[in-house]
């Protein structure tokens, strides 16, 4: 009787819990399914969690780990996801990521509206976006030809395309104008300044267009050693927005800074002393004129780094320093003449590596060479004939190469 007993209690027991498998069987695959087909999705809108793939919530469920994707790509990924289910373990399910791209780039252009010149080059469409937000990689390109080369207005449309084809288009009015008058540069002039200043190329010049109203100017000064005595050439190169382009020059005179004690009247002082020691009574002026040669050849000692421009700065470093180069023995043979009353003038060299100044000198007979320089050769041209310095000129290097057309007739 005992044994009856608890095969009628195990038996409703056993009854129950089948009921309860079968029952938890039904309600998750017979009842409905756990997990959508399909999902779909907007590219870089969505993390795209498990939970969106699930119909109800559902603890323990995941992606399997073959299953990969990127909510930024648009594509279609064959997903899985796995959940563990009571008593009969785990199961995997299959779905499909849809991944779209339906939104349009956001664009912004660099400008409201084009203007430019036929002479310009002709923009791009990427010239005129400033900025593309978009998922993808996007295409920029105009919706037809347009010709930039013609005076003309018109309308420019720039497509922005991704690459699920998705096209935003935005249209700028586009005014193309011819211009082929180049930039007037004016107010260029020769500069001079002392050694070690500033040089000032910009002052008082002006640049002005036909219609560009701010043309661009660039001063060319990479010739220019402001610490070194010498003539140099200076270029303006004004631009306007259609590319037009004028250029001039100029020069740029280094010249030593003068001496405060060289005023005319210690300059005529010290040159009258110097010729009552080297004049003498019955002299014509050729011979004064030689005096005059002799004295700067043997008192003032060559230096090339002792020059200086001023006339009577130099005349004064001659006389009282004794040292100087050919500025200094010219200018100072020069005063010494001009107290004398013989007629002199200044010529110079075409300059090349080096320049050179020496004198013209008219004592009644034309005007002839008159160096009070010793040369390296030790030839010595006083009163010289103009061909016989061109011969040695020619044959020694170009010494005194000068522009005829710049001076009187020479013997």
């Amino acid at each position: 009787m005992k044994r009856k007993k608890l095969i009628i209690i195990i038996l409703p027991i056993a009854l129950i819990i089948l009921a309860a498998i079968i029952g938890t069987i039904a309600y998750y695959n017979i009842n409905s399914d756990l997990v959508y087909s399909e999902v779909y999705v907007e590219a870089g809108t969505s993390t795209c969690d498990v939970k969106e793939f699930l119909k109800r919530d559902v603890k323990g469920a995941a992606f399997t780990k073959e299953s990969t994707f990127d909510a930024n790509v648009p594509g279609d990924y064959k997903l899985q996801i796995k959940w563990k289910m009571p008593v009969f373990g785990e199961q995997t399910y299959d779905t499909v990521l849809h991944v779209q791209d339906t939104t349009a780039p956001e664009v912004t252009l660099t400008t409201e509206s084009i203007q430019m010149y036929t002479t310009a080059p002709a923009p791009t469409a990427a010239d005129l976006v400033e900025s593309v937000s978009d998922i993808t990689n996007c295409s920029i390109d105009y919706k037809e030809a347009y010709d930039f080369s013609s005076e003309s207005s018109f309308d420019v449309t720039v497509v922005v395309t991704d690459t699920s084809n998705n096209a935003t288009e935005i249209t700028v009015p586009c005014t193309v104008v011819e211009d082929i008058t180049p930039p007037e540069i004016t107010g260029i002039a020769p500069i001079e300044i002392a050694q070690g200043d500033t040089v000032s190329y910009k002052k008082n010049i002006e640049v002005t267009d036909n219609l560009d109203p701010n043309p661009t100017l660039e001063v060319d000064s990479s010739e220019v050693n402001v610490d070194k005595r010498g003539v140099y050439t200076v270029r303006y190169i004004a631009t306007d927005d259609a590319g037009n382009v004028t250029e001039k020059t100029t020069t740029v005179r280094i010249v030593s800074a003068k001496i405060t004690a060289a005023t005319e009247e210690t300059v005529n002082a010290l040159a009258d002393e110097i010729l009552a020691q080297i004049i003498t009574d019955g002299m014509d002026q050729k011979a004064q004129a030689r005096a005059v040669f002799n004295w700067v050849v043997n008192n003032i000692t060559y230096s090339e780094s002792a020059g200086i421009d001023d006339l009577l700065s130099a005349a004064y470093k001659g006389m009282y320093y004794h040292v100087g180069d050919c500025t200094v023995k010219q200018k100072t043979a020069e005063v010494l003449l001009n107290r004398l009353g013989i007629k002199n003038m200044e010529i110079e060299k075409i300059r090349d590596t080096r320049g050179h100044y020496w004198l013209l000198i008219d004592v009644g007979e034309g005007w002839y060479h008159y160096d009070p320089n010793l040369q390296l050769d030790g030839t010595l041209i006083f009163y010289w004939h103009d061909a016989d310095l061109w011969a040695y000129s020619n044959a020694h290097g170009n010494t005194h190469n000068y522009d005829p057309s710049k001076y009187p007739p020479i013997q």
